[in-house]
């Protein structure tokens, strides 16, 4: 099992961008990202090779609580009475996540079988993933 977090808000991944000369290329925000998260995931696989064949991710978002929130509404949003409906969407986090790891942790994202994913409001944001290998390879 591999786990690593991200410090800080979550970021989800930005679609291509067009040039009016017809060049597409990936946003700047995206492609740094996506560097920051495979150093970190470098480190937590410690020089192992990419896991092989079929592996679960799960990835669980902390957002952080916005200053505006009332007391009530920040129990609320730490007790998970409230969850955190705001941007990035989660489907462009993990796909942020997803790709940014290939051929570190594992091969290619294909390997995913199981995926599990939320975001919950929390004191310390940051992105926890974890992969493993499939017992049903």
């Amino acid at each position: 099992m591999i786990e690593f977090t991200i410090p800080g808000e979550a970021r989800g991944k930005q679609r291509p961008r067009a040039t009016k000369q017809g060049r597409v290329y990936t946003p700047k925000e995206t492609v740094n990202a996506e560097a920051f998260i495979r150093m970190i995931a470098a480190a937590a696989m410690a020089g192992r090779p990419p896991l092989e064949g079929a592996v679960i991710m799960t990835i669980d978002i902390r957002v952080g609580i916005p200053k505006s929130f009332t007391k009530k509404k920040r129990a609320a949003a730490l007790t998970g009475e409230l969850s955190p409906v705001t941007k990035p969407d989660l489907d462009n986090v993990v796909k942020l996540y997803s790709d940014a790891i290939n051929g570190i942790v594992y091969e290619d994202d294909k390997q995913i079988v199981l995926l599990v994913a939320g975001k919950k409001y929390h004191e310390q944001p940051g992105t926890t993933v974890t992969v493993a290998p499939s017992n049903n390879q």
